[in-house]
């Protein structure tokens, strides 16, 4: 099976998670050649050589067109999903972009054999009937031991998205636990909110998955905080987050609403809290005062993720999602390429080295732009 994997930055961290990573590894282990590549870098050449084209969060008429082409050529079409873009709250930054490119991300969904979903009840939110669930998973850290908890000792309280939080109950919690057994640490966007709300608080950047491992397992005593608001878009998110910290040995405080209300149990491999301000201030009041209760949890959360959430397990996953759309395809009949159709792949194919030379200097220059801007 031939692959080819697409997104709108394949260099971006979203697409290492959900597409690099385990793709990789399941080419390598199946043998199946695979390449990757950004939107406005895949050429027809590209779709020839494939058997099977994955396309994430396409919004836009290029990324239907792509699938549009692939499925003409005989080629079986994944359209992968990782969060509910169908209902994109207001806080969320790219709110706007995805929401006038709401015609096109129906177009996609509709045109693909199979859609791949990171959560059960993501793929019955989205309503397609071709949902197939690839869960995320841990990131795998090797045989690293758990990170020292030390009574007496400050306790780092971390937080880290790549957006603000919608979580301003924990607030009034974190200006009550202010003091020297405690630090704010707060990577991200996420460090903002903690600024306007006049709390002290260690910023710092995002960083590359693994970095930010590293980050936070060298904080002293580090207790990693989840506020989540409840929504459906909240709901169908995955619990990578904690996936993560689990693997990482660090325990973890979070909302007591799905996804985390799914796969943590409280008391056992996290705490699960109500989303108000005197629930926050008792359970961070008890993380800080028990070390010991902080290890045992780290212990067995990572026990947890180790037997049901590792690459492996997605890896799998994407080998059925991948077999099911070259089933359901070899199932359809191929419709005749019409002459229209003929003639636009002649003109397409002549004019589409200038056509992608073009977008890789507009891309490069819209790069230097940002960089500038920094």
């Amino acid at each position: 099976m031939k692959l080819l994997a697409l997104a709108g930055d394949i260099d971006a961290l979203i697409a290492q998670i959900r597409l690099r990573t385990p793709l990789a590894l399941l080419a390598q282990a199946r043998g199946w050649p695979l390449q990757l590549r950004s939107f406005h870098d895949c050429s027809r050449a590209d779709l020839a050589a494939a058997d099977v084209l994955v396309v994430q969060r396409g919004l836009s008429q290029r990324a239907w067109r792509l699938q549009q082409a692939m499925r003409q050529r005989g080629g079986a079409v994944v359209y992968e999903i990782d969060d509910l873009l169908t209902e994109l709250p207001a806080h969320i930054s790219n709110q706007p972009a995805v929401q006038a490119a709401q015609p096109w991300l129906r177009r996609c969904l509709a045109n693909a054999d199979v859609v791949s979903v990171s959560t059960e009840r993501l793929g019955r939110e989205l309503s397609v009937p071709q949902a197939l669930c690839v869960p995320n998973c841990a990131w795998p850290l090797g045989d690293v031991p758990l990170p020292a908890h030390r009574p007496g000792q400050p306790v780092s309280l971390l937080f880290a998205s790549m957006e603000r939080l919608a979580a301003g109950f924990i607030h009034p919690a974190l200006h009550a636990l202010q003091g020297p057994a405690v630090q704010l640490v707060a990577v991200g966007p996420a460090a903002q909110g903690f600024i306007d709300a006049g709390l002290p608080v260690r910023a710092q950047p995002l960083l590359p998955r693994e970095e930010f491992m590293h980050f936070a397992r060298a904080l002293p005593n580090p207790v990693a905080v989840i506020p989540l608001e409840e929504s459906r878009f909240a709901a169908c998110k995955s619990a990578i987050k904690w996936f993560d910290y689990a693997e990482a040995g660090i325990p973890v405080w979070c909302s007591a609403v799905s996804p985390y209300a799914d796969v943590v149990e409280h008391g056992v491999t996290g705490c699960l809290v109500a989303n108000d301000e005197k629930s926050w201030l008792k359970a961070l009041q008890r993380a800080v005062a028990d070390a010991d209760g902080r290890q045992r949890l780290a212990a067995a959360a990572r026990l947890q993720v180790r037997r049901h959430h590792t690459l492996q397990h997605m890896v799998d996953a994407w080998q059925r999602a991948l077999e099911a759309a070259v089933q359901r395809r070899a199932q359809t009949p191929l419709p005749a390429p019409t002459w229209g159709w003929r003639v636009q792949e002649a003109v397409g194919a002549a004019l589409e080295g200038s056509a992608l030379r073009l977008r890789r200097f507009n891309r490069a220059r819209l790069a230097k732009r940002q960089q500038a801007r920094r």
